[in-house]
């Protein structure tokens, strides 16, 4: 029992003991460096604070990146959208027209049967003309003709420049009675004397030879030529002149109709 008592003792005493040296030791320790703990304290919050905001500075470029890829993409959705309405509306009307088309080509192809057969008569026609008018320009005449009849066998002409060529054709004969003209050729293949022609509209159809000395004009009725008498020498010359433009238009006297002298 006394040597419990013994025991205890001792250990109180051991304990007073090292709480007195804590005690000395701490009141010799420097007061900056009991602060060592709460600044490195500071300075972890500082760098942890630093990370964050960094993290919180990068997280928002992220944020305003991806908020501006998306309004730059939505105003293309937009554009694309408004596009995509005009190009409906383009087709429809692209649609319609087609229709339109397809329309007017079986239109124009149920004519094209219907006007051939027209054009041919036409040709025809301007052929026969030709060869019962007063035979001025002939070859060129019957070789225009020729040309129609070429051009209608030709598969790679339209109808329309089929019928545009025939149209001039008619055009072309139709001038000849509303202009004068004076050429110089032969009088006929059985007659190769050169001459110079006047062609009065289709009234009068007269030569003269280079010389002056012997003229003759076109009968119609009769389908050849009729000697001139030298009264018409001058009046001939004179007109053939004028159809050169070597001349200033004045009255001319030549013969219309044929009467015996």
């Amino acid at each position: 029992m006394s040597l419990n008592i013994n025991i205890k003792k001792i250990a109180l005493f051991s304990l007073i003991f090292l709480l007195s040296n804590d005690a000395y030791s701490q009141k010799n320790i420097d007061p900056a460096r009991q602060l060592d703990p709460v600044r490195s304290l500071f300075a972890q919050s500082n760098n942890s604070g630093k990370e964050a905001q960094g993290q919180i500075d990068a997280l928002d470029d992220s944020t305003n990146v991806i908020v501006q890829e998306f309004r730059q993409n939505y105003q293309q959705l937009i554009d694309l959208t408004a596009y995509n309405d005009q190009l409906e509306i383009l087709i429809d009307r692209q649609e319609r027209k087609m229709v339109r088309i397809e329309q007017d080509v079986a239109r124009i192809s149920s004519l094209t049967r219907s006007v051939m057969p027209l054009m041919f008569k036409m040709i025809d026609a301007l052929d026969t003309f030709v060869e019962l008018d007063v035979p001025f320009l002939i070859d060129e005449r019957r070789q225009r003709v020729q040309g129609l009849r070429t051009l209608m066998n030709n598969p790679d002409a339209s109808p329309a420049e089929k019928y545009r060529k025939i149209s001039e054709a008619y055009e072309i004969e139709n001038e000849y009675g509303r202009t004068i003209e004076a050429y110089t050729g032969k009088v006929s293949p059985d007659d190769d004397r050169t001459v110079n022609f006047l062609r009065i509209g289709r009234n009068s159809y007269i030569y003269q030879t280079l010389d002056g000395d012997d003229a003759a004009v076109w009968n119609k009725a009769d389908g050849e030529w009729t000697r001139l008498g030298g009264s018409y020498r001058l009046p001939i010359q004179v007109g053939i002149r004028i159809a050169n433009e070597q001349a200033a238009p004045d009255l001319m006297v030549v013969p219309l109709e044929i009467t015996s002298e």
